[in-house]
């Protein structure tokens, strides 16, 4: 294969480039976060950009979007050269960005958001409400976006903030598109009406940059790709022309498992390791059996996520009433006593309900565990990244200290740092909701093993995921929600459509 670190490859013969990448380079101090990167692209085309975490993905985003300026090399933008040092100049220059990283207004609505520094206004200057309102009608009418103009952001639903973040975007008059993983929190639904707003842009001539961890997402939606290693280029080609083993390949380095062609998985467990027994007020039963890993399926917003919060002692107070092995029965009041008993929930909003963003990494990973920290109620920052470092190194977490702030890393490292969180707590119950959200391939293939090895040491673990495929191939078995009460029990051997139609409502 020849070498396409460095040759910017034509993106379509006698088609010359909408995005020109020429030697583009980033760095932080003597760290290159982007390093030589040449690209090209053209109007009407959706190019995938994917990478491990911390390949330099992001970062390339923040560039195009003006939140960075490079360090080195040249943009050209429709055969120009271009100088983005703040995104209104990107926006004037028709980019537009929706990151990983939410940036919704909780206390503002929908339409508030959607215009955001940017609201018409009448003759004498003033808010046009009526008209903000008329327009984001529109727009969610356009593209069939679910959304209620009125809503307050506040009350929404990650997948339904992820909404109002691209509604904001196709907003603008724009020309390129760049999306950071926009469907990592959407239903399948969602993500094909995604997918008909990206191909109506196609059609209309614009250019979209697709950041996704999901490689069916790339064979799928896009028409070229580009692969970032270690904040290089290591490859660009059309996506039709590659393999998806060869694209993981480039990637992370090496291959790994193609965990979907994996055989149904079966447990051996038999013994009842957490048992949950409903009262008048709390109706929802459950057995989980040591050593085994049950999925929560169904749809988004049926209330799988509230299920696992009441289950982990967040959100509401439950009068359900818990035995955990032989230990006499306990009701949960606090994810305090939750934590005590060994039930550990890791939290699909990792920026709102996770991290402690201004903390250092380390900090962030032993919040669940002092007490096995502390000595004589004094807690050193030796003794700390000592404590949590083997578990991070183990979860590939890529950071250049544990002592910097967590806000810093990636969107996918953050989630290492959390699901690390989630191991130092020595659960004896997992509950994981959305573990692999915004990760690459080979780090989800860690946190794969991870739930395996607890799950062989008798830990009992509740995974949420709307990939259907992942909750197959990593579940013994999977309860299908359904408003918030499990109405199906699927054996291994369940298939993607069997979970939809125990999910849909009668």
């Amino acid at each position: 294969m020849p070498d396409a670190s460095r040759a910017v490859a034509d993106p379509a013969p006698g088609t010359a480039p909408l995005l020109e990448l020429r030697g583009v380079g980033k760095r932080y101090g003597a760290m290159w976060a982007l390093e030589g990167v040449d690209l090209a692209a053209r109007a009407g085309e959706v190019h995938a950009l994917l990478g491990a975490n911390g390949a330099g993905k992001t970062t390339l985003l923040h560039v195009l979007g003006g939140i960075t300026s490079p360090s080195a090399g040249e943009i050209r933008f429709d055969g120009r050269p271009v100088v983005l040092r703040s995104p209104a100049d990107a926006a004037r220059a028709g980019i537009a960005s929706v990151h990983q990283e939410l940036a919704v207004l909780p206390q503002l609505t929908v339409a508030e958001n959607v215009w955001l520094a940017r609201e018409p206004r009448t003759a004498w200057a003033a808010l046009d409400r009526r008209a903000m309102r008329r327009q984001t009608v529109e727009l969610l009418d356009a593209y069939g976006l679910p959304l209620d103009p009125d809503a307050t952001a506040g009350t929404l639903s990650v997948a339904g903030r992820q909404l109002v973040e691209i509604a904001r975007a196709l907003s603008a008059s724009t020309r390129i598109l760049a999306l950071d993983e926009p469907s990592a929190v959407l239903s399948m639904r969602e993500r094909d009406r995604l997918f008909e707003i990206v191909r109506r842009l196609k059609a209309k001539g614009l250019l979209v940059l697709f950041v996704s961890h999901r490689l069916e997402e790339a064979f799928e939606i896009t028409d070229r790709v580009t692969v970032l290693r270690n904040g290089r280029k290591v490859f660009e080609g059309e996506t039709a022309a590659v393999s998806r083993g060869e694209l993981v390949r480039q990637m992370v380095g090496h291959a790994v498992d193609d965990r979907e062609a994996a055989a149904p998985r079966r447990s051996g467990a038999s013994k009842v390791v957490v048992e949950v027994r409903p009262s008048a007020a709390e109706p929802v039963a459950m057995e989980l059996r040591a050593g085994e890993i049950v999925g929560l399926g169904g749809l988004v917003g049926g209330g799988r996520t509230r299920l696992a919060r009441r289950l982990a002692g967040l959100d509401l107070a439950t009068t359900a009433t818990y035995r955990i092995g032989d230990e006499p029965p306990f009701t949960i009041r606090s994810a305090r006593q939750a934590i005590e008993h060994g039930i550990v929930y890791l939290t699909e909003d990792r920026k709102r309900d996770g991290l402690f963003l201004d903390l250092p990494v380390a900090s962030n990973a032993s919040a669940a565990s002092l007490g096995r920290i502390v000595r004589f109620g004094v807690l050193t920052a030796r003794r700390e990244q000592a404590s949590v470092a083997p578990t991070l190194a183990r979860l590939q977490l890529v950071s250049a200290s544990l002592r910097m702030p967590v806000r810093r890393l990636s969107g996918g490292n953050q989630q290492k740092v959390l699901f690390g969180r989630a191991l130092l707590a020595r659960p004896r119950l997992l509950v994981c909701d959305e573990p692999t959200r915004g990760v690459d391939v080979g780090a989800r293939e860690e946190i794969y093993r991870v739930i395996e090895s607890l799950a062989e040491a008798g830990v009992a673990v509740v995974v949420i995921s709307s990939d259907l495929k992942e909750l197959l191939a990593l579940s013994h078995r999977v309860l299908v929600v359904r408003a918030a009460r499990i109405v199906a029990d699927l054996p291994p051997t369940a298939q993607e459509r069997d979970i939809i139609e125990a999910a849909m409502p009668a």
